[in-house]
């Protein structure tokens, strides 16, 4: 499926929708799908929000603000490649954000997303490379959403952005 972040807009739909979904009591709670870059997704801003974090997917425990887990993503203009990372809230608060890997443009790559509420782990996979980060909180389980696409930071897009997804 191709994505497509007009320029001047945070998301690729006029009403983004979250699915919600029930983030179990004991075990994992995963999301799985697999990306490819293209050009489009290299651009610069010329200042300091050149390195915010694009969102890719992930989920929430409640409000995405309160707790989630998220991939996001970033260009990397001297390399031509884009760095993947951990985007993560913990209680209302925003974790560092987590590098985990640099992805080639016009690849596909999977990407595996995981909360295991037993040991605390958040997991992350990209293709064979894994991330894992200690988890602290209070709120394990309850209603969480799908959580999608989404340009920026605080700016919005500067040209149109293409990634194209599929379902695993």
């Amino acid at each position: 499926m191709k994505i497509i972040i007009k320029k001047g807009r945070h998301y690729p739909c006029s009403i983004p929708l979250g699915l919600p979904f029930w983030v179990k009591k004991k075990g994992k709670t995963s999301r799985k799908r697999s990306f490819k870059f293209t050009g489009s997704c290299m651009f610069n801003i010329h200042d300091e929000d050149q390195w915010d974090v694009n969102k890719l997917f992930g989920f929430s425990i409640g409000n995405h603000h309160d707790t989630s887990f998220r991939f996001g993503w970033r260009p990397i203009l001297s390399e031509n490649l884009i760095e993947i990372v951990a985007y993560e809230y913990h209680d209302e608060f925003r974790e560092k954000t987590m590098p985990i890997c640099r992805v080639e443009l016009n690849k596909w790559y999977k990407f595996s997303i995981t909360y295991d509420n037993i040991t605390n782990k958040s997991i992350y996979i990209v293709n064979e490379i894994c991330f894992s980060n200690k988890v602290e909180i209070q709120r394990k389980y309850g209603w969480g959403h799908t959580l999608g696409i989404y340009f920026g930071g605080s700016k919005k897009a500067p040209q149109d952005i293409i990634i194209y997804k599929k379902r695993r």
